[in-house]
């Protein structure tokens, strides 16, 4: 990741989940986190994008022990004040290119990053990490999903709150590298993935918000 993304979400993070809920949809990661609390038997678990802790507690109650990572330090360190439970290590990572050794992991999840990251690196270097017959939970933002003048909405929206909330600029193309749920369905099959489950979730009360798929994957 560019150290630009890095200091920006290192000052975003106080207002995280405040301008999450208000450019996605109010409610829908906490139905994402639904899902994620009836998983079962995860083992060692390792997150990525832990954000504020919003998902790393739930993922806690089902696993032996989870790596909560984040590549911005401030975002790491507000996680780290907000979770307790005693099974869970917070690390400096970047999804794209992690320090963590092969087949160390029986679970892997991916909380709303693909968007700021290389697919194929990242799905590459989750497929290393995982042993085999390994899972991979993965929330994404499916902007892709909505009819081009809902997204042109979505895009205003995204902007104006994420600058009337962060009150930081964000870097050039912030947020950009969207994937939709075909295509990244299709990814996940060619880099060694087996797609078990789909589920999406989104606020109806408005057109423009934005879908999140939780995909659940295998690997092969």
């Amino acid at each position: 990741m560019s150290q630009e993304l890095v200091n920006f979400w290192t000052n975003a993070a106080p207002d995280y989940d405040r301008v999450v809920e208000l450019q996605v949809g109010a409610g829908t990661r906490a139905k994402v986190r639904e899902l994620v609390d009836q998983e079962t038997a995860l083992g060692d678990v390792v997150e990525f994008g832990c954000g504020s802790g919003f998902f790393t507690e739930s993922l806690a109650r089902n696993a032996t022990s989870v790596m909560a990572t984040d590549f911005s330090p401030g975002m790491l360190a507000l996680a780290e004040a907000r979770v307790r439970a005693a099974n869970i290590k917070f690390q400096i990572e970047d999804c794209q290119n992690a320090t963590l050794g092969n087949e160390s992991f029986d679970t892997a999840f991916l909380s709303l990053v693909l968007q700021f990251a290389d697919h194929d690196r990242t799905l590459a270097e989750m497929h290393r990490i995982l042993k085999p017959g390994g899972r991979l939970l993965i929330a994404n933002l499916d902007v892709l999903a909505l009819p081009v003048p809902h997204r042109l909405r979505t895009l205003f929206r995204v902007v104006y709150q994420g600058r009337r909330g962060y009150r930081v600029r964000p870097p050039r193309q912030f947020g950009r590298n969207v994937i939709g749920e075909r295509e990244l369905c299709e990814l996940l099959e060619r880099t060694g993935f087996s797609v078990t489950r789909i589920d999406t979730f989104t606020n109806p009360s408005r057109a423009s918000y934005i879908p999140i798929n939780y995909i659940r994957a295998e690997k092969r």
